[in-house]
């Protein structure tokens, strides 16, 4: 079964909404990738010490609330990268007949018109 993307046309704003909207997912992900690393921990090392309690030299909260949102946020952000590559395909195929002044070095190009 073809996808919403294959079966309407896709135009270069939404393809560059989309795009936008990546670009703000990759910021919140280094955002959130500082605050891990203002305290000194990644997304796989333990939250717990050795005896089994919660460590006493991070904020244990803030860190799993982080590393949540950093999960969260790259589920999106490949969903959406996902969507821009479908949009992409359907927007070349449907623009593939378009007349040569929408052409930039031999390719259909995507950025806005000044």
């Amino acid at each position: 079964m073809p996808s919403a993307v294959e079966t309407k046309c896709v135009t270069r704003r939404e393809i560059i909404e989309m795009m936008n909207e990546k670009e703000k997912l990759e910021q919140q992900l280094k955002t959130l990738g500082d605050v891990l690393q203002s305290h000194r921990i990644g997304m796989h090392e333990s939250l717990v010490d050795d005896q089994d309690f919660p460590r006493n030299d991070i904020d244990v909260y803030q860190i799993r609330l982080t590393r949540n949102r950093i999960i969260c946020t790259r589920n999106d952000l490949k969903a959406i990268m996902d969507l821009i590559e479908k949009s992409l395909n359907a927007y070349f195929m449907q623009n593939n007949h378009d007349e040569p002044e929408h052409m930039t070095n031999g390719s259909c190009s995507l950025k806005p018109d000044h």
